[in-house]
């Protein structure tokens, strides 16, 4: 649904930083690196140059053996405590489904916002999906979302689920008329089969059938859009005859596990400057998943977990070229990727295109991310519009920055 936000403030305002090697303030040169007072020599400006990269890259050995933890996007933390929610909550569904044939029934509760409900499976996208109670962030961002206002799924009206387009649903549109959706809860199974879809204008009411149970998915269209929206897609379905109703009782529940979540080895210093979408200015455009990816990683969280710790490294980067300090790029850098020249002592005072986000994956492991974008540099030694093009290597669930291009436009 709604995954991105146009940022409310923009990227703070550097100081003029100290060389820590000698004490004196750093300026640059018109190559880009870092220059001498003045009155030195060209040699010493050569010399102060190889050291500042030679600090970085060596910066980028320590801070990789440290294994500093990253900082990731605070929905996250909510992220952890869902953790394997596909593997998990099968396993416990199904625990769950054979009590019923026992003495005691089983039915289960209504849940309350936040609380998983059950398990969205769709078999022709090969997609099973944890439902969480509610359409916030909190829920969309790890979940499949209830709509509070609408019924639950086997109930005579419509219910309504809502997900993000570059999360689970990022394949609804493939459904077509005939394929079934099945709701699973911890006492029994809701099958339906799919009418079709539309696209819609963002508001445009949902018909409430009170005659018979059907079933709304519901996501932002196009489907891999990281920016707002006006659009929606819709995909109808009906309940089949004969197929289980909805008690309510019970709980289902699901005991943590692990899950892997994505980290940028940023020290706290660099964290502190503000490394999320939210505090830098950054319009997005949209995301492609190419190479051999894994079905079940593309209709999760796990893209746009990925897509926001490769941003936290390209706004980490643009913070440590702007502040000229060697110590954070080699942190959060390979030890072969320096810092382009015209981002030195410089500040991005414009975007002339959306940044878009590639992800490649590799024998279904995801390999690295590649963001591409137009950008205006002001100040520096070389200012003007470039293009450019970050790659961010993943090597198990650290994102470092890989290589930095910048292409006069």
């Amino acid at each position: 649904m709604h995954l991105r936000r146009k940022p409310t403030n923009p990227q703070p305002t550097g100081v003029r930083q100290v060389d820590a090697s000698s004490g004196r303030p750093w300026t640059t040169t018109a190559a880009g690196q870092p220059a001498p007072e003045e009155g030195g020599s060209p040699s010493r400006s050569r010399h102060r140059a190889r050291r500042w990269l030679a600090t970085a890259l060596g910066l980028a050995l320590v801070w990789s053996s440290l294994g500093l933890a990253g900082y990731t996007w605070g929905w996250q933390s909510h992220k952890r405590h869902s953790q394997a929610l596909l593997l998990g909550s099968e396993r416990s569904a199904m625990a769950k489904i054979g009590a019923r044939r026992s003495s005691t029934p089983c039915v289960v509760t209504a849940p309350q916002s936040g609380q998983l409900a059950g398990i969205l499976r769709i078999p022709a996208l090969h997609l099973s999906a944890p439902v969480e109670e509610g359409t916030d962030d909190r829920e969309l961002s790890v979940a499949v979302g209830h709509n509070p206002a609408s019924v639950w799924p086997g109930i005579s009206g419509t219910a309504v689920l809502l997900a993000h387009d570059v999360s689970y649903f990022v394949h609804l549109n493939q459904l077509q008329p005939g394929d079934k959706v099945v709701y699973q809860t911890a006492c029994n199974a809701v099958t339906y089969t799919v009418t079709g879809q539309q696209v819609v204008q963002q508001g445009t009411p949902v018909p409430d059938t009170t005659s018979s149970p059907t079933l709304v998915l519901d996501t932002c269209y196009p489907p891999n859009a990281l920016f707002f929206t006006t659009q929606r897609l819709l995909v109808n379905a009906t309940e089949d005859t004969g197929s289980a109703a909805h008690p309510l009782g019970r709980g289902l529940a699901v005991p943590p596990e692990d899950q892997v979540t994505y980290q940028v080895p940023a020290p706290p210093a660099l964290v502190a400057q503000g490394l999320t979408l939210e505090q830098n200015e950054a319009p997005m455009g949209t995301m492609t998943l190419s190479g051999e990816t894994s079905q079940g990683w593309e209709q999760s969280p796990g893209p746009l977990a990925l897509e926001a710790a490769a941003l936290e490294a390209y706004f980490g980067g643009l913070h440590s070229a702007r502040q000229l300090e060697p110590a954070w790029w080699a942190a959060i850098a390979g030890p072969t990727a320096p810092p382009p020249g015209p981002l030195l002592a410089a500040s991005i005072t414009g975007h002339d295109a959306p940044l878009d986000v590639e992800i490649d994956s590799v024998k279904g492991l995801v390999s690295q991310v590649i963001l591409t974008t137009t950008v205006t540099i002001s100040g520096g030694s070389a200012p003007g519009t470039y293009h450019e093009t970050v790659v961010t290597p993943v090597h198990g669930s650290t994102v470092r920055i890989g290589s930095w291009q910048l292409a006069r436009a």
